[in-house]
């Protein structure tokens, strides 16, 4: 009986941990690509635009996910999905209008199952987890999505390592080649203000993009034999009209109104982070060999920060992590404000993606955690939503990079920080008060029960 129990309880931190490594292997390659794309496809802002691409299809595929999650299954989605990123990883070894762009928009097609099957495994494993150990659904979540987002932010140090010690052996890391004009919140897109990062070799490209090409089909490979099938949800038994009528009515739901600026606000400073941060103010002082370094500090802590924030969630609760990340957010955000970068500064270099990367390993965690528990009979439709916020998120951070100075983005984003946070604390209070109602119509229905017996 012992025994039986035992091989019971692993088998949610198994299944968690398969999609876990999967998604390092296909985002070690992905995320290293996000980071670099505004540094090494700089013509016409091909790098950039083709990011926009990809999170604007994200906004369509995140709609229809739940639908198309039902006709296919959760591990289908799963595998189309890393086989699109092996296809999209091979588009950047001839990176042209007509290969990278159609190629991030059918990424992006794909994305939004690929993160709503995400959410409903962990769901899943964090209700049999929770039942087994006789714990509590929100120390599951937090638990489960500690182990998840540990392993998956871990993607920014092996990607970023491999991505500097291979640019390193073929890109000149003397700054002064690159021609620069302006660096820090000072740059614009125009041609007075504009930074242009110095390119490496080619073939030291490829044999970057042919690295991650084999990471894609290890994550691949993982996921067809090792991760079981997902039991389908009724809530996904539903055909495309439905799925978009069901995500289109959470979208009412006054609690996702009121989350919906903290998702966008949350997807806005990660995208400042990894694409500007990265071109305007590390290409640009210290040239594009040292992004991978920096960068993987930035995954390292969030790694550190994930699993540390999982396992504390059950004493500090929710309310205090938001109020911290929100924080750490407007500290990073005003840092990149105010801070004019140099070569003499390195450590500062360094310092700054931590701070990013602390609330963004709460908010990973945390907000897969809010959404189970706030939208328990809608979490489909619900993960969609969230999913495709953030996906607006990151597509208007990336389009307006084409015609916005760097300067008026972060005065936007530090204000959407207060009115994502303002609306989170609405959220809370729309759900506890749902709560307190419910709790105590109840306690009237048990009394009139036990007046009836008496």
């Amino acid at each position: 009986m012992d025994d039986k129990g035992n091989r019971l309880s692993e088998r949610p931190l198994r299944d968690t941990l398969v999609i876990s490594f999967s998604f390092v292997a296909i985002f070690t390659s992905y995320m290293t690509i996000q980071s670099l794309q505004s540094s090494l496809n700089q013509e016409a802002g091909l790098g950039i635009i083709s990011l926009a691409c990809v999170y604007g299809a994200f906004v369509v595929s995140g709609i229809s996910a739940a639908s198309y999650i039902k006709i296919l299954g959760a591990k289908r989605s799963l595998v189309i999905g890393w086989v699109v990123h092996t296809l999209y990883v091979a588009s950047n070894f001839y990176p042209t209008w007509g290969t990278l762009i159609p190629s991030s928009m059918l990424l992006g097609g794909v994305t939004g199952p690929i993160w709503t099957s995400q959410g409903l495994y962990l769901a899943a494993n964090s209700d049999a987890y929770s039942r087994l150990k006789n714990e509590g659904m929100h120390s599951a979540l937090s638990k489960l999505n500690g182990i998840f987002f540990m392993c998956f932010e871990s993607t920014h140090v092996t990607g970023n390592l491999i991505s500097s010690l291979v640019l390193h052996q073929g890109s000149n890391a003397d700054t002064a080649n690159n021609v620069t004009k302006i660096c820090g919140a000072g740059d614009c897109p125009v041609a007075a203000n504009h930074t242009i990062i110095e390119q490496p070799d080619k073939n030291v490209v490829y044999i970057l993009l042919g690295i991650f090409l084999l990471c894609d089909i290890f994550g691949l490979c993982l996921t067809v034999f090792l991760l079981p099938n997902l039991k389908p949800r009724k809530s996904n038994e539903q055909t495309l009209s439905k799925s978009i009528v069901s995500c289109c009515t959470t979208l009412a739901d006054k609690k996702m109104m009121l989350l919906i600026p903290l998702f966008f606000s949350q997807a806005m400073n990660q995208g400042l982070l990894l694409t500007e941060y990265t071109k305007a103010y590390i290409s640009c002082s210290l040239g594009v060999s040292m992004v991978g370094f920096i960068m993987a500090c930035y995954g390292g802590s969030t790694a550190i920060f994930a699993i540390l924030i999982g396992q504390l969630a059950q004493y500090t609760g929710r309310y205090f992590l938001f109020v911290v990340a929100m924080c750490a957010d407007m500290t990073m955000l005003l840092v990149f404000y105010f801070w004019k970068p140099n070569e003499h500064q390195l450590y500062l270099f360094f310092i700054i993606p931590c701070i990013g990367a602390f609330s963004e390993a709460i908010y990973q965690a945390q907000f897969n955690s809010l959404i189970s528990i706030l939208f328990e009979e809608k979490i489909d439709s619900a993960f969609a939503n969230y999913y495709t916020s953030k996906a607006l998120g990151f597509a208007a951070t990336f389009v307006t990079g084409v015609f916005m100075c760097l300067r008026i983005r972060l005065i936007i984003a530090v204000t959407l920080v207060v009115i994502g946070f303002l609306g989170y604390v609405g959220s809370e209070f729309l759900y506890s008060k749902a709560k307190l109602l419910q709790n105590r119509k109840d306690d009237n229905y048990a009394s009139k029960d036990e007046q009836t017996r008496l």
